[in-house]
């Protein structure tokens, strides 16, 4: 394993982890990597956090870190061996992209997520200008080892689609916040945002969609 991929494992996500509801006593971290961002919870908050991860050595180094840990291929995950309806919240940072059939696991996992918990997700968002541009003007879609076009990206999400997917699952979205790049966005994207403003959209939020870099979803059970 190189050192870019233990970095990978490595994130503890402050920004998801502050969409954690504070009344959360019990926590699936979907995709959990090493624990980073399970262990930051445990520590701020003295909860139990439990993880799922398909890579073993990162499952070991999380052992060290969480309550337990599942090795686990998402995409064909079927059962958990905790009881039902027993998280208070499930957090999948940036791995819904990466399945093959995301809502299937939505659905799988719904069960053991109790009537009045939360799913707490980072979602890239392949609306970004880094993406929409090259597109448009170079007919470019430059797979990467990392970022939007991670090549290892299965499924790609706007906000809308996002949206429709929790829905789709018996989700009812409660908050959508974003991340964006520290730099600024070049001088194209005003032309871009005028001109997609003269076909009818609303200039603020084409804007806010060609700037977000990654979606913050807060979703919980729908009635």
């Amino acid at each position: 394993m190189t050192p870019q991929d233990d970095r990978y494992f490595e994130f503890d996500r402050p920004e998801l982890r502050g969409l954690v509801p504070s009344e959360a006593r019990r926590v699936l971290d979907v995709g959990c990597g090493a624990g980073a961002l399970g262990a930051a919870l445990r520590e701020e908050r003295g909860i139990e956090v439990m993880g799922l991860e398909l890579s073993p050595d990162a499952a070991a180094r999380a052992r060290e870190r969480l309550d337990a840990v599942v090795v686990a291929d998402l995409d064909e995950l079927n059962e958990l061996p905790f009881e039902r309806g027993s998280f208070d919240a499930m957090v999948f940072g940036d791995v819904l992209e990466h399945l093959r059939d995301p809502h299937r696991l939505l659905r799988v996992l719904r069960p053991w997520l109790a009537d009045d918990g939360a799913l707490v997700c980072s979602i890239p968002n392949v609306g970004h200008w880094s993406v929409v541009l090259p597109l448009l003007t170079q007919d470019r879609w430059p797979y990467a080892d990392a970022g939007l076009l991670d090549r290892t990206h299965v499924h790609f999400f706007t906000l809308a689609e996002a949206e429709l997917m929790l829905r789709d699952c018996g989700f009812t979205v409660e908050s959508a916040a974003t991340t964006t790049l520290s730099q600024p966005p070049p001088p194209t994207v005003d032309h871009l945002t005028r001109f997609l403003t003269a076909l009818g959209t609303d200039e603020q939020r084409t804007r806010q969609r060609l700037t977000a870099y990654q979606y913050l979803l807060l979703a919980r059970p729908a009635g």
